[in-house]
């Protein structure tokens, strides 16, 4: 890895965030415009986006399409950013982009991006240079003032809402809404998870002059419907097997994706999408891995709806005998506006599982500043639980007192040690394990192993 071209992009994280548009048109321009050397898929929302990038771009890939991935933050490397068939690019090919954004940054008048928007240059330039006939794009921070928002996209997808990035998106889901539906491209296809939050739904809705060519999907009633027809007062319902009014984000994911596919005309990709679930290994979320015995969960839930899908299928994954309870829980988070509501899913799981040990620690140092591991710790006990509450600092020594614990419990079936929480805490607990390397962060499981079967049969 060279020194001088990252040294580089380091120093661009002391600029923190500057929503907008124009540095990295200029920077585009000076290029030689690479984000139209192909057409995109780009993807906003507030949770699932990252999955629903993932199954999209492997669902293209398994149909022969050379196809690129550009998705944030990144776990370990920055090079997880930009990915092409799901593996990340090499240090050299992200060094060699990078050099091209230097120089191009200094001649006159001077433009220096922000550290996210060289990510998301390096990302354009990589594509270009190695062939990428598709991109899934995913934006950073809402959508409207997001750099993403350059992409030549002939599809766009708003995943589910939330409360998050108040201080820069607004104080409500109507607000965070017209940031992020900003992403739509007139007269192309736009798919949008389903709100109930009414004012959320008309802006989302009066963003589109086509509502022939939007839907919405809906996950309770499984079906995606035209933004025409979406207020027909007595369409039918179609039949709902087994629906309890919660659905995982990895299967609403694949069928906002699936859903894009057949808006697309992909037909092909439609086709692929199931095939991509499952061989779709999306670092982070709800990742299953082993670590000297002891099975480990790990999960980025970094808001309070987050929170609350994660626990939600940790219960509903125990209530159907296919995993158990964890027996332990390593926390650590960055800034909440609403801690409790962040932390009351938590709480609430903690009972239901008869939890008694939880770990607080402090993530790494990330684009946002974590929670300090004593605030921390104040605002769980503040839920007046019976559990054994520790706070240790370093979330190496928190990781292994943690999985000490889980063998203390019982050393011949360790059950679950879940570590959740900030991404920057899901990237220490990588490293810890030495599951960090670029091969680890490939997205896409091939279809053949080494014996020449699929692995995932």
């Amino acid at each position: 890895m060279s020194g001088e071209p990252r040294a580089w992009l380091a120093s661009l994280k002391e600029m923190g965030m500057q929503p907008g548009l124009e540095r990295t048109a200029t920077l585009l321009a000076r290029l030689k415009m690479p984000q139209q050397n192909f057409p995109s898929v780009h993807v906003a929302g507030s949770n699932g986006k990252g999955s629903c990038c993932a199954i999209l771009a492997n669902a293209f890939t398994l149909t022969g399409t050379c196809t690129g991935l550009f998705s944030s933050p990144h776990l370990c490397s920055e090079n997880e950013r930009v990915r092409v068939d799901g593996v990340p690019i090499s240090d050299e090919l992200f060094d060699d982009c990078l050099s091209k954004i230097i120089q191009v940054s200094s001649q006159s008048p001077k433009t220096t991006p922000t550290y996210y928007e060289a990510t998301f240059l390096v990302a354009m330039l990589a594509f270009s240079s190695l062939g990428v006939e598709r991109a899934i794009i995913e934006t950073g921070l809402g959508g409207r003032l997001d750099a993403t928002r350059l992409v030549d996209a002939d599809c766009t997808i708003l995943t589910e809402l939330a409360l998050e990035h108040t201080e820069y998106l607004g104080n409500t889901l109507a607000e965070i809404a017209g940031e992020k539906v900003a992403i739509v491209r007139q007269g192309r296809p736009f798919i949008a998870s389903w709100t109930y939050d009414a004012e959320a739904r008309s802006v989302i809705e009066s963003a589109v002059r086509d509502h022939n060519n939007a839907w919405w999907w809906r996950a309770d009633r499984s079906v995606a419907i035209r933004f025409a027809e979406s207020n027909q007062p007595f369409r039918p319902l179609p039949p709902v097997v087994d629906f309890d009014g919660w659905i995982p984000y990895k299967k609403e994911a694949a069928m906002l994706a699936r859903t894009a596919a057949m808006a697309m005309n992909e037909y092909s990709v439609y086709e692929a999408i199931e095939l991509a679930v499952n061989h779709t290994h999306w670092p982070g979320r709800m990742q299953w891995l082993d670590y000297e015995g002891v099975p480990i969960l790990l999960d980025a839930a970094h808001n309070p709806s987050g929170m609350a899908r994660t626990c939600e299928q940790i219960r509903l994954q125990k209530s159907r005998d296919e995993s158990p309870m964890p027996g332990a829980i390593l926390i650590g988070c960055t800034q909440q506006n609403e801690m409790h509501d962040f932390l009351h899913p938590l709480a609430e799981m903690i009972v239901d599982g008869r939890i008694e040990h939880i770990f607080v620690t402090q993530p790494s140092q990330g684009r946002r500043a974590p929670v300090d591991s004593n605030e921390l710790a104040e605002a769980i006990a503040e839920h007046g639980l019976q559990i054994n509450l520790r706070t240790v600092e370093d979330s190496k020594d928190a990781f292994i007192e943690a999985h000490n614990q889980i063998l203390k419990l019982d050393s011949s079936t360790p059950v679950p040690l879940l570590c959740i929480g900030s991404l920057y805490l899901i990237g220490d607990i990588l490293k810890i394990v030495k599951e960090d390397s670029l091969d680890a962060m490939n997205t896409l499981i091939p279809i053949q192993g080494e014996d020449g079967t699929d692995p995932i049969a």
